[in-house]
């Protein structure tokens, strides 16, 4: 049930998260430009800041995983010396 995540699903997620905030960011912009004469300039900013608040998030949840990724990296890295280092004492 607790299994570890697998490091090359993980780094794929990241890159979506990635992708998703460059997508939002482009909407976001998108919406500013094209959409200044054809919504109520309340509305629009308000469209605007949901894109760009999505955009933080998922920026946000990819440097979370780069982040554990970065720890787990160098956590078994740490455990495999530490082993290495045990079996030259016995």
């Amino acid at each position: 049930m607790n299994q570890r995540p697998d490091p090359a699903q993980l780094r794929k997620r990241m890159l979506i998260f990635y992708f998703a905030a460059g997508v939002n960011l482009l909407m976001a912009l998108w919406v500013w430009s094209a959409g200044s004469g054809q919504a109520p300039g309340g509305t629009l900013t308000l469209i605007t800041l949901v894109f760009l608040a999505f955009a933080g998030l998922n920026y946000y949840m990819a440097r979370r995983i780069n982040k554990f990724l970065r720890q787990s990296a160098s956590g078994s890295a740490a455990s495999t010396a530490a082993n290495a280092a045990n079996k030259v004492n016995e």
